[in-house]
């Protein structure tokens, strides 16, 4: 089952704190992920960029979530991975859909050991971003 952010703060993660909601926060980040969807879907675009927008663009959208339900997520060990999961929680998101978008952060995570992601890993993540970025967006505007 996934976990929200208070699970993870009850827990004694060191990732989530209280926050007051910001609305031009929220609004910033559904700015910036519209833009790495684009980016994303751009094919003129290296296999590294595209991959790693699709990622940043759920990643900034978790964000937001998070923000609108008055948490915000700090550089501890272990935050983008609590942040996602806990977005992905809030929205319903299954177990199976969440493990392909932690597929996807492991791919973006092998440019730091020198390995570009393949057009297949592209493919996935689009995939990933077309399935989960209307729930998060719905999530958003309720």
């Amino acid at each position: 089952m996934l976990r929200k952010a208070e699970d993870f703060y009850n827990e004694g993660s060191k990732v989530f704190h209280r926050a007051p909601v910001n609305r031009q926060s929220i609004q910033g980040w559904i700015g910036i992920s519209k833009g790495k969807i684009a980016d994303a879907q751009r094919q003129e675009n290296s296999t590294t960029t595209r991959l790693g927008a699709a990622y940043d663009a759920i990643l900034n959208l978790s964000l937001a979530i998070l923000s609108s339900r008055g948490w915000r997520a700090g550089g501890a060990e272990g935050h983008h991975v609590q942040t996602l999961e806990a977005a992905c929680a809030y929205a319903g998101v299954t177990q199976a859909v969440f493990d392909q978008l932690d597929a996807i952060r492991d791919l973006r995570n092998n440019q730091y050991q020198g390995i570009e992601p393949s057009e297949s890993d592209v493919k996935l993540a689009l995939s990933v971003l077309e399935r989960l970025v209307p729930q998060l967006l719905h999530l958003l505007s309720a």
